[in-house]
């Protein structure tokens, strides 16, 4: 049974509240290994990079142009099991 990890948005800074998407730095289906630079965001007029939180095979979706809110899922990160 493979294990699930959702890529949510945080809250960068205390107005925060949205955030668009810039670039998908991986592609969808592609194996993303933990600590990778994943998805490139701006919010607030700071550009951000995101990185993959586990290693896996990347479930991209939120397109890029979308503005999503803090805690939005962006992506699933679909690893092997432990």
């Amino acid at each position: 049974m493979s294990v699930e990890t959702e890529v949510r948005l945080p809250q960068l800074s205390m107005g925060m509240s949205e955030a668009e998407i810039l670039e998908w730095l991986a592609e969808d289906g592609a194996r993303v290994e933990e600590g990778q630079d994943l998805v490139e965001i701006e919010a607030e007029k700071a550009r951000e990079v995101m990185e993959a939180p586990v290693s896996g095979t990347l479930r991209i979706k939120a397109e890029v142009g979308a503005v999503i809110g803090v805690r939005d899922v962006l992506a699933v990160i679909v690893g092997d099991p432990a």
